[in-house]
């Protein structure tokens, strides 16, 4: 007997003795006990498992528990139920972190429910009450108490220091206190029973599949507050996944600082950054910059915000100010309110993000820095969201870049929350795989669009991006029976052929003899001076020399694409070239041979140069009186020019280099001297185009070219044609863009017909557009599209068909119907044309592929981008190529989201089934090979929550589960291998509600693998992530594959 128990009539059991606990006192009793009286403040599981083997021995016991609640309402007593039966919960949990299948719990659940064990709480009074009364199977034993401060709890019966003194002699008296208490209080028995069975009954494997699927899907779905349902005036305009995508961005810039919406082309990402601007303004009180393209300010943005959200810019007080991109780089008192949004905006949101998709210039000297670097600076301390059908246009490192504007070039940025230790590495990393995947799906050949799955794959990529494609809203919306989210159908692209050889004559023989020249076209020596470099190569910066090598491949690059676009693009191109190296022979011609060069070239070509002068002026506004014979190299255009030091570089090469440039220019322009307009193939395709196809001669088309040149010369010329209702729109359109989009599509910008005739204004039919309209705009008036020039970048063919192929409006498309019936035809269908020199195609390939080092097919069938095309059959590759790029292939990501989301419609209970579940739930299931063994898991991994860490809350505390992620994982029992793509493992463990449960392998091997699986995340999540000692993942679904 412990020393404690002699000497004395005071019996005191107060845990101090590892050889004496309560545990051990109630051990012991109940072999000597038919029932136990238990009074306590709280009842956990763990209590009744301390004595499993001792407790079944007992006929009765009685559980009297308190509700720690001081007030006395019904109210007050449910809540105090709630309580007790939380705690009781947390017990098992806590339990099953060691004893994963609940060993000794089955026979307390059968206990509970045969009445063996009852529980009461007592709410007349707060009941704190601690005693253990047994009662001897024998008279002589008799009934003893054991009085004090120990709950029937573990830590109570075993861990904590507590005072309990045993009582005999006042024993009745207590057993009456009991008596009269017990019957005063509430019986809970079929509470405690639900609690318990919660954990102990056989789960099926869809029960856990389905968890598994919520728990992946945890965070990205609506959790709608009362503010969004009662106040917001946008949330109800919003489709499912727009309200999906605004939640999860919320959450994903809480967390990071940043959230990228990256949905496709005309999914309606305004109307998602008009609830942002809402919430942020009117629900978090946030002061927002919004920077949009210049050309979407009117027609959409303040369109909307004035439809939608008048309130929020109303009065002095209002919380949201806009500003164009090219605001960033003006003058005047814009660098002062620069300077007041850098210190007072707390969030800034960026409409076509991936313009800052480049750092641009630092700004030295006289050179201001670039957009890039002047939104960089007001941006930090700031919270960003970015808006952007396509984060990634040529290299991965345009989503660096963006990333960087919040990240702030701090390279572990993403240590503690996905264990990026280097940001740039970790681009470089995806760099090489993206290209070694190229590679080896094409067998050597360069593939479009492959960097989409990848990128999408890449968990950075998942937990800081928004990503739905068409392909998955389509599908959301038809398993929503939602009718908002209308979408045209598209017609495969269709090419009209033209010949370059019939336009151009002997120009298209000039310009391919210049391109075979060793150096190709011109050799704009003054755009890489550091070929000509005097000093030692290693004084040259790298950087710098790879910079101007550039410059010179795009100069070349863009010749040729102008050249194919129009003569007026191309002579327009050569005019400036010509004007910008005389200047630079003005300035660094010195010596007297090289300065009667200069005049002695000027005089041979006056003719020329006053041509040159003359369409310059043209182009540019009238001649000022005086100014007709003007020099043609101005003064501003001299000063513009570096001068180079005659001590550092090799300028009198640079200049024989730039009368060879000058020399073929003028050889350029005088061929084109000679063009008549007649003899414009691809102008007469287009008007005859125009004139005779059924749908194109009577509605509205949409024609782009890349070039201001081109576009005004086809309004001149289809004018002239006798075309009616023609308008252009280029950069240097002066006219209001809402007017110009207005005309052209009312309906989708808020007016109408007869809006417009009430104003005088004509409406368009044709309207011609650079891509200064090819991002953000609603043209959905019109179906039909055309690009007049061959598009050599597949995004921005897609921006521009995006423009009239994107979300329709059930109500306005019924208003254009209504004033206009014979539209019916036309309406939710949309047809493009691609313009093609079949002819030519290959020279024009070739000379692109010669200063661009890029291989570049275009197919003859469709106008698009493809990879062989050798044969019909990798004609229509290309053209499902293009769709999915255009489309989006549902992901497998998107599949199981779209899966998850059937499975909530089809059951309209299961969501709030599975937010009853507990953790840990267990199932098992067939595996789908025959012979094979597997056990999934599904853990919630936590992460550094960055709004606890602000508030100071360090170590294991400011890691929490909802900054972190679920992650799936399949062992294999065969060899060991971990699977750890969700995708993947999903075909294992899909499940029906009827799939029927079948579990074979042994307990305890399954709880081995669970700690093995443990200790797997120890040494690579938590390890990469370097959480705190004390951070855990928590499991929340598991089966058995057999």
């Amino acid at each position: 007997m412990p020393e404690k128990r002699k000497g004395t009539d005071l019996f005191i059991v107060d845990n101090s003795d590892s050889d004496w606990k309560v545990r051990d006192y109630l051990h012991d009793w109940a072999d000597l006990a038919h029932t136990f009286d238990i009074a306590t403040g709280y009842f956990e599981i763990g209590a009744l498992l301390a004595l499993d083997g001792q407790w079944q021995k007992l006929d009765h016991m009685r559980i009297l528990m308190g509700d720690e609640v001081s007030k006395r309402s019904r109210k007050a007593l449910l809540a105090g139920v709630a309580g007790l039966k939380a705690r009781l919960d947390e017990s098992i949990e806590r339990e099953k972190e060691t004893n994963d299948f609940l060993r000794g719990v089955p026979a307390i659940v059968e206990a509970v429910r045969s009445g063996k064990i009852e529980c009461r709480v007592y709410s007349k009074d707060k009941f704190h009450a601690k005693a253990f009364i047994t009662h001897g199977k024998l008279a002589v034993v008799g009934s003893v108490a054991l009085v004090g401060s120990s709950n029937f709890t573990y830590p109570g019966l075993t861990e904590n220091v507590e005072l309990n003194v045993q009582i005999q002699r006042e024993v009745a008296d207590l057993q009456a206190w009991y008596e009269r208490h017990w019957n005063l209080a509430e019986d809970i028995t079929e509470e405690v029973l639900k609690v318990i069975e919660r954990h102990t009954r056989d789960y099926t494997p869809f029960e856990v599949y389905a968890k598994a699927l919520q728990e992946y899907f945890r965070g990205h779905e609506m959790t709608d507050n009362e503010w969004e349902q009662t106040k917001s005036h946008m949330y109800p305009v919003l489709d499912q996944y727009q309200k999906e995508g605004y939640h999860a961005l919320l959450k994903i810039a809480r967390q990071f600082n940043g959230a990228f919406l990256c949905d496709g082309v005309g999914l309606g990402k305004t109307f998602v950054g008009m609830m942002l601007i809402e919430h942020l303004t009117m629900h978090d009180r946030k002061r927002v910059a919004l920077f949009v393209p210049k050309a979407a300010r009117k027609p959409v943005w303040e369109a909307a915000l004035n439809k939608y959200l008048p309130h929020v810019r109303r009065g002095d007080f209002a919380n949201l100010v806009i500003y164009n991109h090219t605001d960033l780089q003006r003058g005047g008192d814009y660098v002062e309110r620069m300077q007041a949004l850098k210190e007072l905006a707390d969030v800034i949101i960026i409409d076509e993000a991936h313009h800052f998709r480049n750092p641009g210039l630092k700004g030295t000297g006289t050179r201001a820095p670039s957009r890039y670097r002047q939104l960089y600076d007001i941006a930090e301390g700031k919270t960003l969201y970015m808006l952007t059908a396509t984060p990634i246009n040529n290299r991965l490192t345009d989503l660096l870049h963006m990333i960087e504007l919040f990240s702030r070039k701090q390279n572990d940025y993403f240590k503690s929350q996905l264990g990026i230790h280097s940001l740039p590495g970790h681009f470089r990393n995806m760099e090489n795989t993206l290209e070694a995947a190229m590679l080896e799906k094409s067998g050597g050949e360069a593939v479009p669009n492959v960097e989409t799955t990848l990128v999408a794959a890449d968990p950075l990529f998942s937990r800081i991006v928004v990503q739905r494609s068409r392909a998955y809203v389509r599908k959301s919306q038809e398993q929503q029976g939602s009718l908002q989210a209308l979408f045209p159908e598209r017609e495969a692209p269709r090419v009209v052929n033209y010949s370059i050889k019939k336009t151009y004559g002997r120009l298209l023989d000039l310009l391919e003899r210049a391109f075979s020249k060793e150096k190709p076209l011109f050799s704009l020596a003054i755009y890489y001076p550091l070929a000509y470099y005097k000093g030692d190569n290693e004084d040259v910066d790298p950087l710098t020399e790879n910079r101007q090598k550039q410059v010179v491949g795009l100069i070349r690059i863009q010749f040729l694409k102008r050249f194919e676009s129009s003569v007026q693009a191309f002579q327009m191109s050569c005019q400036d070239l010509l004007l910008k190296l005389l200047a630079f022979a003005e300035k660094h011609s010195r010596t007297t041979s090289e300065q009667h060069r200069l005049e002695r070239w000027k005089a041979q070509h006056d003719t020329l140069l006053g041509y040159v002068h003359q369409h310059q002026m043209q182009l540019f506004g009238e001649t000022p009186e005086g100014e007709a014979d003007a020099d043609v190299i101005t003064e501003e255009m001299l000063e513009a020019v570096e001068e180079l030091s005659r001590d550092e570089y090799r300028v009198e090469e640079i200049l024989a280099e730039t009368f060879l440039d000058l020399d073929q220019i003028a050889q350029f322009l005088e061929e084109i001297s000679k063009f008549k307009t007649s003899s414009d193939d691809k102008l007469k395709a287009l008007i005859k185009l125009l004139k005779t196809d059924p749908v194109l001669k009577k509605h509205k088309v949409l024609i782009f070219s890349e070039y201001m040149a081109t576009a005004r010369y086809l309004q001149q010329q289809l004018k002239q044609a006798g075309l009616d209702a023609v308008d252009e729109v280029d950069s240097s359109t002066k006219r209001d863009r809402g007017d110009i989009l207005r005309q052209f599509a009312p309906y989708y910008n808020d007016s109408s017909s007869a809006a417009l005739a009430e104003a005088g204004l004509d409406e368009t039919r044709i309207l011609i557009a650079t891509d200064v309209l090819s991002e953000g705009l609603n043209l959905q008036d019109a179906t039909r599209l055309i690009n007049y020039d061959i598009h050599w970048n597949p995004v921005r063919l897609m921006q521009r068909i995006g423009r009239v192929d994107r979300r329709m409006n059930q109500e306005i498309e019924d208003k254009i119907l209504a004033d206009h019936p014979d539209h019916e035809a036309v309406r939710g269908r949309v047809a493009f044309w691609n313009f093609l020199p079949p002819e030519e195609l290959d020279d024009l390939l070739r000379l692109y592929a010669l200063v661009s080092h890029k291989t570049l097919r275009i197919s003859r069938t469709f106008g698009i981008e493809g990879r062989q095309l050798l044969t019909p059959e990798d004609d229509y590759e290309a053209l499902r190529d293009f769709t999915h790029a255009y489309e989006g292939e549902t992901t497998t990501g998107e599949a199981m989201h779209l899966e998850y989301q059937q499975l909530l419609k089809d059951c309209p209970e299961l969501e709030e089934r599975l937010n009853a579940l507990p953790k840990r739930v267990f199932s098992g299931k067939r595996h789908p090979v025959e012979g094979a063994r597997a056990v999934f898991f599904c853990f919630s991994l936590p992460a550094l929550d960055v709004a606890r860490q602000a508030q100071g809350i360090d170590d294991a505390g400011a890691w929490t589960e909802e900054a972190g992620t679920a992650q799936w994982y399949l062992y294999d029992l065969a060899n060991g291998r971990i699977l750890e793509e969700a995708a993947d493992i999903a075909a294992f463990i899909r499940s029906e509600p009827d799939t029927p449960r079948y579990c074979s392998l042994d307990e305890k091997n399954l709880s081995e693998l669970r700690v093995l699986m443990e200790k797997h995340i120890k040494n690579t999540y938590f390890k990469r992530v370097q959480a705190p000692i004390g951070v855990k993942a928590t499991l929340r679904a598991w089966m058995e594959l057999s």
